[in-house]
């Protein structure tokens, strides 16, 4: 997939280029994880991640892929990375930067099945 968008484009370069968010997008790739396992795992505070989540979600790169109610009232939500590499072209004579997409077959494939099993 690649994405035309310029301003996508440039939304997706910038939040590349902070660590903690390659870092939130390489985690989820094989197996879904909470913002607290997030926090854990990459050693960053919890809001730090929750501001990581929410972009990498706006942006189509992660997505919940569930969630269920705690006993205490909160929710335990499961992000999962939509992508599994991204790759940036660019092109002197353009002047134009590309962006392509190498979705996450393990969460695709999840969606696939769900949407065929919904009639889609």
């Amino acid at each position: 997939m690649r994405i035309k968008d310029p301003e996508i484009m440039e939304r997706i370069i910038k939040a590349l280029t902070d660590s903690g968010t390659r870092g939130v997008l390489r985690t989820t790739v094989s197996s879904p994880k909470s913002a607290a396992q997030l926090a854990e795992e990459l050693e960053m505070p919890i809001r730090t991640v929750y501001r990581h989540i929410t972009d990498l979600c706006e942006l189509g790169l992660l997505t919940s892929e569930r969630g269920m109610l705690i006993e205490s009232g909160g929710k335990y939500v499961l992000y999962r990375s939509m992508v599994k590499s991204l790759t940036f072209m660019y092109n002197s004579e353009k002047d134009s930067l590309d962006v392509d997409i190498i979705p996450n077959e393990n969460i695709l494939g999840k969606f696939m099945r769900f949407w065929s099993y919904m009639g889609g």
